[in-house]
């Protein structure tokens, strides 16, 4: 490739398929990404930074985080002033797995 235009347009789409593919993986969490990354210990803010805004909170008393998930399961996550409890439950809310107590 002698044509530095040709060149670049190269760069750009490398860099424009690296973006796509970290915005999909922020924006579509697994059960491994929460099983490997979530811990009792964080705040609000460090559950968004990790794993994005919540899709919905279903809490009523205390905040219940929704994430779902590309399996079409959801985590649900327990919190008040700290993470109080975390499952991974399917489209009815049958528990699936806990990840916190």
């Amino acid at each position: 490739m002698k044509n530095p235009a040709k060149l670049f347009f190269l760069f750009c789409l490398l860099i424009s398929l690296y973006s796509c593919t970290e915005e999909k993986s922020i924006h579509e969490p697994t059960f491994e990404s929460f099983k490997s990354l979530l811990h009792q210990d964080m705040t609000y803010s460090q559950l968004v930074k990790t794993f994005g805004e919540p899709a919905r909170d279903i809490g009523s008393g205390i905040h219940i985080y929704v994430y779902p998930l590309q399996d079409d399961s959801e985590i649900w996550i327990g919190y008040s002033k700290s993470i109080l409890y975390a499952y991974q439950v399917d489209r009815q809310g049958n528990k699936l797995a806990t990840l916190i107590p």
